[in-house]
């Protein structure tokens, strides 16, 4: 056993310091990716007031989706849709365009970087006639900073710098605050209608993994002429929020195992095991080298001959 210890602990040393230095190498890059298998629903709820109607509430439904087969390594590609509508008549998902509770429905196309989040050029990712989009679309990136991203706004037509307001917290949850403000004029509202848009976004971000806690959102679209088109109010629904908080934990205390716990285990046990291992080793071939051989036996006397 004496002659096996040292190998052993030499073999488990190496080894965990080994997955401590994957853990801090290669696991960020492969861990801190958009899931290929993200698919998601999220709720929203609000106020919103048509054509200078009173303002009556509103529900959404925010898909995001990738399609893996033309994602890869490095993009993905995302198939999304948003879906408000009147809530009236117990609704519980998107509604067909002849439904007069519809609101509005749209759905886009596009692929972004899958740790940086930002969108990416089109380049075969997407059908040729799919619009080029620009800046983040629906998650921040991987270790947000405190500064100002862009932003895509599809009523704008281009990203939209939002800016970084300051730290809050969300059910116990660190989370950076963005806005952006837009109000821009001649713009296509809704169908063949064009005017001037002024909306507000705020994103409640957590910071490490980049996703959207909470999203709180102002619209006023106004036609030539000064008519109101629509004055919209939106978030994301206190359920949904709550799972958002519930999910970041999640993966917070994935990456914190994977990146911290894991190296800090592996270097700290590793290197000592590793070290007594050796030195094991080192003495027991030294008192090998140093314990003296024994003696030959010694011959029996040989009986003398006889006179």
């Amino acid at each position: 056993m004496r002659k096996v210890l040292p190998g052993l602990l030499i073999g488990l040393g190496a080894f965990l310091v080994a997955v401590a230095i994957v853990a801090l190498t290669w696991v960020p890059g492969h861990v801190e990716r958009t899931p290929l298998d993200t698919d998601n629903v999220t709720a929203l709820s609000g106020e919103a007031a048509v054509l200078g109607a009173p303002a009556g509430p509103v529900l959404g439904w925010s898909t995001n989706a990738i399609d893996a087969d033309a994602s890869t390594d490095d993009v993905a590609v995302w198939v999304t849709s948003l879906c408000v509508v009147h809530d009236e008549g117990g609704i519980d998902g998107c509604v067909p365009g002849s439904d007069k509770r519809l609101l509005s429905a749209e759905t886009a196309l596009f692929a972004t970087d899958r740790h940086t989040a930002m969108t990416v050029d089109n380049d075969g990712f997407v059908p040729e006639d799919t619009p080029q989009q620009e800046g983040l679309q629906n998650k921040w990136p991987f270790d947000a900073q405190k500064k100002t991203y862009p932003v895509w706004d599809d009523i704008v037509g281009e990203a939209v710098d939002a800016e970084y307001q300051g730290e809050d917290e969300i059910d116990g949850l660190t989370v950076y605050t963005y806005e952006y403000n837009a109000d821009v004029d001649g713009v296509t509202l809704v169908g063949d209608i064009s005017g001037r848009y002024v909306a507000t976004y705020t994103f409640y971000i957590e910071p490490r993994t980049g996703s959207i806690i909470n999203q709180v959102v102002h619209q006023e679209r106004i036609a030539n002429g000064d008519d109101t088109v629509l004055e919209l109010d939106l978030a994301f629904t206190d359920d949904q929020v709550a799972t958002n908080v519930d999910d970041a934990n999640e993966a917070l205390a994935t990456l914190t195992l994977m990146e911290r716990t894991v190296p800090i285990v592996g270097l700290a046990v590793g290197i000592p095991v590793l070290l007594v291992g050796g030195v094991l080793l080192v003495l027991g071939r030294r008192k090998g080298k140093d314990t003296p051989s024994s003696p030959p036996a010694s011959a029996e006397p040989k009986q003398p001959v006889g006179v």
